[in-house]
């Protein structure tokens, strides 16, 4: 059986992660088992959600996806965990990470932010942090994964029929189906202003985050919004690349 972990930032993400996945992969053919790191410590509670995962007979890959509780310590997490997983058969390691470029200096760019997360950080000629280990990656979603639920258009009218994308244009004054998501520079805002069209809201609370990423339509995501969204393509390449 081929394995692949991931390490995410949160239950956003996990959840996303957990679904595209399986969509990709096929129900019969994948098992998903998500867990989640508590406080400081480097061994994760075990937290999976029945609702979500993929539980098939005799599958032929295994994902592990990891709820790290936050960004700063996706990296860490990775590098303390590589080992064990590498003995357990996991032959990939992938993480994702939000990007706010209005959080960091102005002078810190995606280029050298995914530099420093690849190849660790390195002060006066000494590595401060050290560089990711071999067979592993991090994946960066500028302006957070959000930014991927809005360009991924089709869903809204699943959320409700009335949030047509004219209604969107007219009532917001931006096209999800046509601009740059990426640009924008609160996309969970975005999308939490989107479904207020219609009476209903997008926060972090589970129920409302499955509600969205049932309803994304994932073909979409996975033929056209790759060709948009060069972090998405990496992230599904290296999905690929491990179901072969």
């Amino acid at each position: 059986m081929k394995k692949i972990a991931f390490f995410v930032e949160g239950q956003t993400e996990q959840l996303f992660i957990n679904k595209l996945i399986i969509e990709i992969a096929g129900q019969r053919n994948i098992s998903v088992e998500l867990e989640r790191f508590q406080g400081n410590g480097k061994r994760p509670t075990k937290d999976i959600y029945p609702k979500t995962t993929s539980n098939p007979v005799s599958p032929k890959h295994y994902a592990l996806i990891h709820d790290c509780r936050g960004d700063s310590s996706v990296r860490s997490r990775i590098i303390d965990n590589y080992q064990t997983l590498s003995l357990q058969g996991h032959t990939q390691i992938i993480g994702l990470l939000d990007f706010f470029p209005q959080n960091l200096c102005p002078e810190t760019n995606l280029t050298q932010f995914e530099n420093e997360l690849i190849n660790g950080t390195v002060k006066r000629n000494r590595h401060v942090t050290p560089p990711l280990p071999d067979n592993t990656t991090i994946v960066v979603a500028v302006n957070e994964i959000e930014s991927w639920f809005l360009s991924e258009c089709n869903h809204f009218t699943y959320i409700d029929p009335t949030l047509k994308n004219s209604l969107i244009v007219s009532r917001l004054g931006f096209d999800p189906c046509i601009d740059d998501m990426t640009l924008r520079s609160h996309p969970a805002q975005d999308l939490h202003e989107i479904y207020q069209l219609a009476n209903k809201a997008y926060n972090k609370k589970k129920k409302n985050v499955e509600r969205t990423i049932d309803c994304l339509d994932y073909a979409n995501i996975y033929i056209k919004l790759t060709s948009k969204i060069t972090k998405l393509n990496e992230l599904i390449s290296k999905i690929d690349t491990f179901l072969i």
